[in-house]
């Protein structure tokens, strides 16, 4: 899916789930539409691997004051869709679905990658533990050998 313009809309509710904003943005006919913010190094076309409510129908930017965030979203205006069923709450729900199943292809696609910055993380917060005991790595791996 090629990427669209900006969504200029007020969005209804802007909140955060596990790392990334989701936007809830009510349509020109009123109905809730979910967008979720992409990881940073989204691969194009891993968004046809999600099952969000009647596939992914947008991709491209919302506004968040000042910038634009590059989004994925569905709509909730099929033919098979009851509105009184789409309110405010269930469209969140199916945002937070959106992200965890976005989460899961990003890990499914870059297992090094993913594996490979948990490590480097890992590493620098034992580098700052080790700072405020005024160790460093070769200090500790020499307490390790006595």
């Amino acid at each position: 899916m090629k990427y669209l313009e900006t969504n200029e809309a007020m969005p209804a509710k802007v909140g955060s789930y596990k790392g990334y904003k989701y936007y809830i943005i009510p349509s020109l006919f009123g109905a809730l539409n979910g967008y979720a913010e992409l990881p940073k190094s989204w691969k194009d076309g891993d968004e046809d691997e999600l099952t969000v409510h009647g596939g992914i129908t947008f991709k491209g930017y919302v506004r968040d004051g000042a910038s634009k965030v590059k989004v994925i979203g569905f709509d909730t205006l099929h033919a098979f869709d009851d509105q009184e069923t789409w309110d405010l709450k269930s469209v969140e729900k199916e945002c937070k679905y959106m992200i965890d199943e976005m989460i899961e292809v990003w890990y499914k696609h870059r297992p090094l990658r993913a594996n490979t910055e948990t490590a480097l993380k890992t590493a620098d917060e034992l580098r700052k533990l080790l700072r405020k005991q005024g160790l460093s790595f070769d200090e500790l791996g020499n307490l390790n050998k006595k």
